[in-house]
């Protein structure tokens, strides 16, 4: 259903207002995920293309990290594929949502729907992605000895608040990059600083005290720490790393939505 665009602008609707269109346009949301993943895993060697960057980067700092600069850390493969993959979620669904409005500025300026769909339906998209390489994957961490305790319960769990961090950031970023087109750039370097600033290949016992704190807060220690207690060491997340990353979700979400909300009534001036 096509709407008159300026309608919607001036009436500014409320959170339960937005949800509610959100779940009006629920198809359109479907159809772009569909379509993404049609042109993505256009023909079989679509779908292991996508596996290739997770899978080069899992062999790639394996034998950096486990075989050069001999890691002492028992299983370090499996260690690395615990981190990995979420890790490449969170990046690909960032710089994604990067452009998620502007390549679809000829829809912006010609109707109204609901903008948020647009960031949304990159990141399901991109989840998308993940759980399909989490199937190609699982039999794999079986194999590396991945302990199959009550704790894998808890996955979903930390799926869920790291998907509505992953939300925020691609709220955040979808909307600021309409007027700076710049922060796709910076995007990629705070990608990169995020990365090794992020306990994936190396544990945070690793850390130097005196700088431990820092790689703490950073909000990805907390979804990745979550994974790997569950999946690597077998063992439910602890306290602090629950509130932390239940915090962080709330926090990017409302900021996210916020920025977004503010921000979308200039999207087609702006593109």
């Amino acid at each position: 259903m096509l709407v008159n665009r300026r309608t919607f602008i001036a009436k500014k609707p409320h959170f339960e207002e937005a949800l509610a269109l959100l779940a009006e346009y629920r198809d359109l949301l479907k159809n772009l995920i569909v379509k993404e993943l049609k042109l993505k895993y256009r023909g079989l060697l679509g779908f292991f293309w996508s596996l290739l960057n997770p899978l080069a980067m899992i062999v790639a700092y394996s034998i950096a990290f486990k075989y050069i600069l001999n890691i002492k850390l028992e299983n370090f493969t499996l260690f690395l594929i615990t981190g990995i993959l979420p890790w490449s979620f969170f990046a690909n669904a960032a710089m994604a949502s990067t452009e998620a409005v502007i390549t679809n500025a000829s829809l912006v300026k010609k109707i109204y729907f609901p903008h948020e769909i647009l960031p949304m339906a990159t990141v399901l998209f991109t989840l998308a992605q993940f759980l399909l390489a989490l199937l190609v994957f699982f039999p794999a961490l079986i194999f590396l000895g991945a302990p199959l305790t009550w704790s894998l319960m808890a996955y979903p769990l930390v799926l869920a608040l790291h998907l509505a961090f992953t939300l925020g950031i691609a709220l955040l970023l979808s909307a600021v990059t309409v007027f700076y087109p710049d922060i796709k750039h910076l995007t990629e370097v705070a990608l990169m600083i995020l990365f090794w600033m992020t306990p994936i290949i190396y544990h945070l016992s690793m850390v130097p005290q005196q700088v431990r704190t820092l790689f703490r807060i950073n909000p990805l220690t907390a979804y990745i720490s979550a994974y790997q207690d569950i999946v690597y060491w077998g063992r439910w997340p602890t306290f602090e790393t629950w509130t932390l990353g239940g915090l962080w979700a709330a926090a990017m979400l409302a900021l996210g939505s916020w920025v977004f909300h503010y921000h979308k009534p200039s999207f087609a001036e702006e593109l």
